[in-house]
């Protein structure tokens, strides 16, 4: 086989390869309702089976863009002038004269049929753009060869919104990109900002500086004066291939670039294959780019509802507090069992480890157990009232040792034990302290002559066993009169649940929108994800440039 048999086999594989993924793409943007992808995808498809270079010119109205083009194809095939002629996509081809105008539909109308009619009136449908949304003009336009298309965009100053959009969509249809401005408006914001537009389609792209006739250097020299548009283009990152400076009024002014611009058309149209695979490739990713963007930014009311619910806070921080709200609600149900079991707890800790009977405590007792004792006698000249004294004298003594030991290690105790729990339950108040007091036992001398039975042991382990049982009948009671006062302050604690409850049911409430917000940004991410999943997997590696294909 031959090298261009070669070449024109491997030119068809990858044009249907082509055409296959612009139709899978085209099916994708029609499931996702995306209807401006899909227009260009279908728009890509009809100029990839036409093998033609689509060159664009683009600038403001004032900047000579339609004289520039008629210049190119040798007679005045758009209107010219200072009011905006060609208000809408034409595109110049060479081949026999004929004029196809294509009338604007509205809304979800078909496609329209175009009107067919002479390069001769084309004028005037030129200056009624708003009746028609496209026109292709043929004519004999040597410089276009049979692979041309000039195509001519409506000016980018154009009040009316939809010249603009139509001069944005253009740009998928075209392969090299010409920049038309005004030598004394390369500068202005406008300029700059839609030439950055065009720099990040990624398609080559030149700058024209028209009207070059205009340039005095005495007042500024050409070098500074180049030295600052590159200045001016590189902050504001536009990239572009060339510079190229042209005057229509003064062709052979010496820095009229206009042979070389020309030349470079000629060049570039040699350069057609590689150049229209790059341009597919740009125009694929940068649609599928813009269609992620454009759902992204669809999703955007959306995505601020959901972010102002959650008031700035991480969806891992909601997910934990909801978690945490939920232990407070189970310990909130649970917390009067629990409080009172933790109340007995702390008593029993309390009391078991107070040891109201020490050595000298027993002591007395045993001294007073033996005082009443039958046959206790007071020497050789005991009396019943030498008796009694001595019976009372030693009670004093033992109850006083006792009051002693209660006093020290459990009145005080057990009130700041009760008070400590009560306060952690937000229950205390003030006056339970007395009523807890008054609930204690009285340590009385009538209380503790009862407690002495008959037959009870003054020494050895019979005392030890009497003191213990009076120790417990004491601890006993201080016990019930705490937890007396323990019910009574938690009889309040139905009402403090209940608030507590409220408060728990309003954050309950709060985190639950949260995190209802939270998944909901979730499936906006996965949506978007998805996509971004689904078309990388049928996107190919973005095609590259080499320097030859496009010359500075």
């Amino acid at each position: 086989m031959s090298v261009g048999a070669e070449r024109v086999r491997i030119q068809r594989e990858t044009l249907s390869e082509t055409a296959s993924l612009l139709s899978q793409l085209k099916d994708l943007m029609r499931h996702w309702g995306d209807e401006s992808a899909e227009r260009i995808y279908e728009d890509l498809q009809n100029k990839e089976g036409g093998n033609e270079l689509t060159l664009a010119f683009c600038g403001h109205f004032s900047a000579g863009k339609s004289s520039m083009i008629n210049l190119l194809c040798g007679s005045s095939v758009l209107p010219s002038g200072p009011v905006p002629t060609s208000a809408n996509i034409v595109s110049i081809r060479s081949g026999a004269p004929r004029v196809l105008i294509y009338p604007r539909v509205e809304g979800n109308e078909n496609e329209s049929t175009p009107v067919e009619t002479t390069p001769e009136r084309l004028q005037e449908y030129c200056r009624n753009g708003g009746e028609y949304s496209a026109i292709e003009v043929w004519n004999e336009f040597p410089l276009l060869g049979k692979h041309g298309v000039l195509l001519d965009t409506p000016g980018v100053d154009s009040t009316d919104d939809g010249h603009q959009a139509a001069t944005r969509s253009a740009l998928h249809l075209a392969d090299v990109v010409f920049y038309v401005m005004d030598y004394n408006h390369v500068q202005s914001e406008n300029n700059l900002a839609f030439a950055k537009n065009l720099s990040d389609w990624g398609k080559p792209l030149y700058l024209i500086v028209n009207q070059i006739d205009k340039h005095r250097e005495q007042e500024i020299s050409i070098e500074e004066y180049k030295r600052q548009l590159e200045n001016a283009f590189e902050q504001w990152g536009i990239h572009c291939v060339g510079i190229l400076f042209t005057s229509l009024k003064m062709k052979e002014h010496p820095l009229n670039h206009w042979d070389n611009l020309l030349n470079l058309i000629t060049e570039l149209l040699e350069h057609r294959e590689q150049l229209l695979q790059y341009s597919l490739s740009r125009s694929i990713h940068h649609t599928a780019d813009s269609s992620l963007t454009a759902f992204r930014e669809d999703q955007q009311e959306e995505r601020e509802t959901f972010l102002a619910e959650l008031e700035g806070a991480a969806v891992t921080v909601v997910m934990e507090e909801l978690k945490s709200l939920e232990e407070e609600k189970a310990l909130l149900e649970e917390l009067p069992q629990q409080s009172r079991a933790s109340l007995r707890s702390d008593l029993d800790a309390l009391l078991n480890n107070a040891n109201l009977m020490p050595a000298d405590v027993r002591e007395a007792a045993g001294s007073y157990v033996e005082s009443v004792s039958p046959g206790f006698r007071l020497g050789l000249f005991s009396t019943a009232g030498r008796r009694e004294k001595e019976q009372g004298k030693r009670l004093d003594a033992w109850q006083g040792l006792l009051v002693r030991e209660v006093s020290a290690q459990l009145e005080w105790h057990l009130i700041q034990l009760v008070r400590q729990w009560a306060e952690n339950l937000g229950l205390w108040a003030e006056e339970a302290e007395t009523t807890l007091k008054q609930g204690f036992p009285a340590v009385s001398q009538e209380w503790l002559a009862a407690a002495v039975k008959p037959g009870t042991g003054n020494s050895g382990e019979a005392l030890l066993n009497f003191c213990r049982t009076l120790a417990a009948d004491l601890k006993s009671q201080f016990r019930r009169a705490a937890l007396l006062v323990g019910d009574e302050l938690l009889a309040k604690l139905p009402s403090l649940i209940e608030e507590q409850r409220a408060e728990l049911q309003r954050r309950d409430q709060a985190l639950t929108r949260q995190a209802s917000a939270a998944r909901a940004l979730a499936a906006l991410d996965r949506a978007a994800d998805a996509r971004a999943h689904e078309l990388a997997a049928l996107l190919p590696p973005r095609r590259t440039l080499t320097p030859a294909s496009c010359r500075r």
